[in-house]
């Protein structure tokens, strides 16, 4: 009922009511139709919210009509600058080189935090301009001249160094995609739940700071909400080499498909082939292309518009990278294992009395229309198989491309997405496979699935290219006894 009276979900005419519970007998007159539900909620909250003087959040142009996001007083300030960063770009970015100094709104969650915002030629991953002897050019907190020896900083501690940023082109699961349960969750509401729920969605219910790619950030700043460790592969480049501060990039985009990447997404990438260091980057759509809330099968990106589309992101990216760049294609998951592992645990919308099982919610969001993934959330296993069978023919198209295609300036590689293999690595540990999983959606890999997998990539590509991980750079003590946390994030 909450979902249709805010306008999200829709019943055709003469079909049932989607619901997780049974609806309330009632011995004096007949159940409420799904519109006087609807029309009842919606009274109840316009009371509500006047009695709390909310009336805004009941802003519309119709009477009866829902509220409008952007009404909401602590949606506001989001709204006035969401024609910025519809485009995936920084909502605040003073000088327009896509880095900026605010966090959210695919700002420094996103990208490396800009250190000057009104010069489009400093920014996080450029080489240094004459050395950074005056000022950080880069922004890696480096800059400046050794007096004893007249050297400048960048020249004496990162020279003949290894250099390259991290980069993430990617969907909801690159980015992140994090609902806290305890929104969800009558028992553990409180004000410190909802304390940075602007910053939450200003950031699209992404986690960028604390994912598998991009994270930089320890998940304690906001343990009411997210709990886990954080492991990234920007967090190992940085380890091997504290040049590397601040050079990272997240265009993870929530339910991004390769052609939709190959259209709007690799095109916001901030790097120059002659002014920037190279990177490495990981390029994963591990579901999109066969997953919609929409039924059937026709809606799946066919191999060959997959391939084609791949190839077109991958293109532009050979002509805009720098020399010796490179590339992980991994390929989509065996969404499966979701199922597989979660269908009868409870779901936290039923965590009060332990009457809503994951199976439920997955039927009932596809009864809405509105399930992420029809295919692989659904209650038949043969669904689920044509699923999996599909993504399996995506994933040999990646594996055409490495095998056949040549580029100039990015050398790439084939993995794929193993969550087998991470819930095998928690269960040695004396864990479940269920653990690994967003508990709200039942569909994302959660904070402790992220911080695995990255663990379980980075092994992967020391055993599959060993000269793609660097030397360890012997000036790191150095540069931190020097300039600290060379400015933070």
């Amino acid at each position: 009922v909450v979902c249709h009276a805010v306008g999200l979900c829709k019943t055709p005419s003469g079909a049932d009511m989607c619901h997780l519970f049974p609806l309330p007998p009632s011995k004096h007159h007949a159940p409420k139709t799904l519109a006087e539900h609807v029309e009842t909620l919606r009274r109840r909250t316009v009371d509500v919210a006047k009695k709390h003087g909310l009336a805004a959040l009941m802003k519309s142009n119709e009477p009866g009509a829902p509220p409008k996001f952007c009404d909401w007083p602590v949606l506001e300030t989001i709204c006035t600058d969401y024609e910025h960063f519809e485009n995936h770009l920084p909502a605040f970015d003073g000088d327009g080189d896509k880095f900026s100094t605010v966090a959210e709104a695919r700002g420094s969650s996103w990208r490396g935090k800009d250190c000057n915002d009104s010069n489009t030629a400093v920014y996080p991953g450029r080489l240094p301009i004459d050395g950074d002897a005056i000022a950080d050019s880069n922004c890696n907190g480096i800059f400046g001249v050794e007096l004893a020896t007249s050297t400048r900083y960048e020249d004496l501690w990162c020279n003949g160094t290894e250099r390259r940023g991290v980069v993430l082109i990617g969907d909801s699961v690159g980015a992140h995609f994090h609902v806290p349960p305890e929104w969800l969750n009558v028992t553990e509401l409180n004000e410190e739940v909802f304390r940075d729920i602007a910053f939450i969605i200003a950031n699209e219910m992404d986690w960028p700071q604390l994912s598998l790619t991009t994270g930089h950030l320890n998940s304690s700043k906001w343990k009411d909400v997210v709990q886990g460790p954080m492991d990234s592969l920007y967090q190992h480049f940085l380890e091997l080499n504290r040049c590397n501060h601040r050079d990272y990039q997240n265009l993870g985009i929530n339910g991004g498909t390769a052609q939709t990447t190959a259209e709007h997404v690799v095109s916001t990438l901030a790097r120059n082939g002659g002014t920037d260091f190279p990177i490495f980057g990981l390029m994963e759509l591990v579901g999109n292309d066969v997953c919609s809330p929409e039924p059937g099968f026709n809606h799946m990106t066919p191999p060959e518009v997959y391939y084609a589309s791949q190839l077109e992101s991958l293109r532009y990216l050979d002509d805009h990278l720098p020399d010796g760049s490179r590339l992980v294609l991994a390929g989509l998951v065996d969404g499966r294992f979701l199922y597989n592992n979660m269908h009868s645990r409870i779901h936290p919308i039923g965590a009060l009395h332990d009457d809503v099982t994951y199976a439920d919610i997955y039927n009932y969001l596809n009864c809405l229309g509105v399930s992420p993934c029809w295919g692989w959330l659904n209650l038949n296993e043969t669904v689920r198989n044509l699923t999996t069978e599909h993504a399996y023919q995506l994933n040999a198209q990646l594996e055409r491309i490495v095998a056949n295609e040549t580029f100039k300036n990015i050398e790439l590689m084939y993995t794929m997405f193993n969550i087998v293999q991470a819930a095998e690595v928690l269960e040695k540990k004396g864990g479940h496979a269920w653990q690994l999983v967003e508990p709200v959606d039942g569909f994302h890999a959660n904070q402790l699935g992220n911080a695995i997998s990255a663990g379980l990539l980075w092994d992967t590509i020391r055993q599959v290219k060993p000269h793609w991980i660097p030397e360890e750079n012997p000036h790191n003590q150095d540069i931190i006894n020097k300039f600290g946390d060379q400015g933070g994030y």
